[in-house]
């Protein structure tokens, strides 16, 4: 481990020290994986979870990580490059029986959405799905077809009925207008239209990229609803233990953030309703009403103006539930996680772009890991590799 320094926010915060609790565990939060699974284990070992000798095929897990909770912070999914092996990571800590959560990423609940399309392309609402998932999809289902596909008969269709069985038709572009005019605004339709038109083909491209062609494409699409969506596929676990957020002591953990309507949702229901309700929604299959909602913003939200808002209202409703700081992923940073005052909430940004892909791109490290770790004893320790020291914070020292 690091040597540790402080970690303070950039603005004031006053907070009682008294009134602040720490999870009911050792809680150690990983977010926005993006299919990495070499960056994950490294993660996992930066955390003492597993031991340093664990390898993708061979996990010897630790103490601590029988005793601890482990959060995924949502976005598993697409980037790569192994989105399965990721998977089968999970899925080994899962049935190990540890204390595992999963938290619901814009990427995650786009992948399922576009899966789920292929029943639901008869619906103007949802048949656009999809080809939604864009070009980072690609890498997935080149991963699924290779290992899955590859020695199985493929569907023989006519290329026109493999666009029907996959891409909205122009009735789409004409009626979607109306179908979403109660959930988006009028510029964000316009938006939606013209960016489906050109991401249906950039996703081609990119899967031609990865050596696949349109028959290739559906039959691993396919393949992809079986093992993620279908209720007895090898990965259906994945998207049925799917949670929103998750409250624990004084902080709201979640892949993006929250707005007014979900912290007063949450002070008349509870977080668990809000988690129930966001999986009836899930299995309904009606993607669409969720994906546009307050129930999207907690996976979606930047904050900006085409966002649910989030005010001081909303922040007072959450300190009456004696929630003092948010926890979240989808917002990257270069220098490991950051921790800003959001509307007199403290808010853990905890995105230190993990993937390999994203890394490349920014011209950083190519071996990320991090972890950041809220201590049942009160402290939250910030591990990251892009960072020369750890950082430690702790409310009682907000006072000093």
């Amino acid at each position: 481990m690091q040597s540790v320094i402080d970690w303070q926010p950039e603005k004031p915060f006053e907070i009682i020290p008294q009134a602040w609790l720490s999870p009911d565990k050792e809680t150690y939060f990983f977010c926005d994986l993006h299919a990495d699974a070499g960056a994950f284990l490294r993660s996992l070992k930066l955390s003492g979870l597993i031991t340093e000798s664990s390898e993708l095929d061979q996990v010897q897990l630790t103490d601590k990580a029988f005793q601890g909770r482990i959060l995924i912070g949502g976005d598993c999914f697409d980037k790569g490059p192994s989105n399965l092996q990721l998977f089968e990571l999970l899925n080994h800590l899962r049935e190990a029986g540890l204390d595992l959560i999963l938290l619901a990423g814009n990427h995650d609940i786009r992948v399922y959405a576009g899966l789920l399309a292929l029943d639901f392309m008869h619906d103007l609402r949802q048949a656009h799905f999809f080809v939604r998932m864009g070009r980072k999809c690609a890498t997935f289902l080149a991963e699924v077809y290779h290992r899955y596909c590859v020695h199985e008969e493929a569907p023989k269709l006519a290329d026109s009925l493999i666009e029907e069985a996959l891409f909205p038709n122009e009735d789409w572009y004409r009626l979607f207008p109306q179908y979403a005019q109660y959930f988006m605004k009028r510029k964000q339709i316009e938006k939606e239209i013209k960016q489906i038109r050109s991401k249906r083909i950039d996703f081609m491209q990119a899967c031609h990229e990865k050596g696949l062609n349109l028959n290739q494409v559906y039959h691993a699409a396919l393949k992809a609803k079986q093992l993620f969506v279908d209720s007895d596929g090898e990965f259906a676990w994945f998207f049925q233990n799917l949670q929103l957020l998750h409250h624990s002591g004084s902080y709201l953990f979640c892949h993006a953030g929250v707005d007014d309507s979900i912290a007063l949702c949450m002070q008349e229901n509870g977080s668990d309703s809000l988690n129930e309700q966001f999986r009836n929604q899930m299995r309904s299959g009606q993607i669409f009403e969720m994906y546009y909602s307050p129930y999207g913003n907690i996976f979606r939200t930047k904050y900006r103006d085409k966002d649910w808002p989030f005010s001081s209202m909303g922040a007072e409703t959450l300190r009456q539930q004696g929630i003092f700081a948010l926890v979240n992923g989808h917002r990257s940073h270069e220098n490991g996680q950051q921790l800003f005052v959001r509307e007199g909430l403290l808010n853990f940004e905890c995105d230190t772009q993990l993937n390999s892909n994203c890394r490349k791109k920014s011209k950083m490290k190519p071996h990320g890991e991090a972890v950041t770790i809220f201590s049942s004893s009160g402290t939250v320790f910030a591990y990251c590799c892009d960072m020369p020291t750890a950082k430690s914070f702790h409310p009682g020292r907000l006072s000093a």
